[in-house]
């Protein structure tokens, strides 16, 4: 990601990132915590993915697409649309699901950029 993002506390994600048209969230899910809905270490990205849509009663379409399995979606906050992509990741210990937000306007100056910050997300 560029420079011009902040770090801000948020309790229900694990981190939050925020700059003047975008925010990043992340929140790690381990797969001990995971167990109780049947999902954990031999879990796939896509079994992950359709339970996140799931849990969060969302109709998208999960994609694969250059390595990345993600899906997006808009919704209105505080009377503001928002656009969202969320991809999935898998870490040795944990999924991890990044949501990348930008408001709804800015969907065409976002959609492919956050895709490409999201590439370029690792675990260590």
């Amino acid at each position: 990601m560029p420079d011009g993002f902040y770090e801000k506390s948020l309790a229900s994600v694990t981190v939050y990132f925020e700059s003047q048209e975008t925010i990043v969230t992340a929140l790690k899910e381990e797969f001990t915590t995971l167990e109780a809905i049947n999902l954990g270490k031999n879990s796939t990205l896509k079994d992950y993915g359709q339970a996140v849509l799931a849990n969060n009663q969302k109709s998208e379409e999960l994609k694969e697409k250059d390595g990345l399995t993600y899906f997006t979606y808009t919704t209105s906050v505080s009377g503001k649309n928002f656009f969202y992509t969320a991809v999935v990741y898998k870490a040795d210990d944990s999924f991890w699901l990044l949501n990348f937000a930008c408001e709804d306007s800015n969907k065409d100056k976002y959609e492919d950029t956050f895709l490409k910050w999201a590439k370029t997300v690792s675990f260590s």
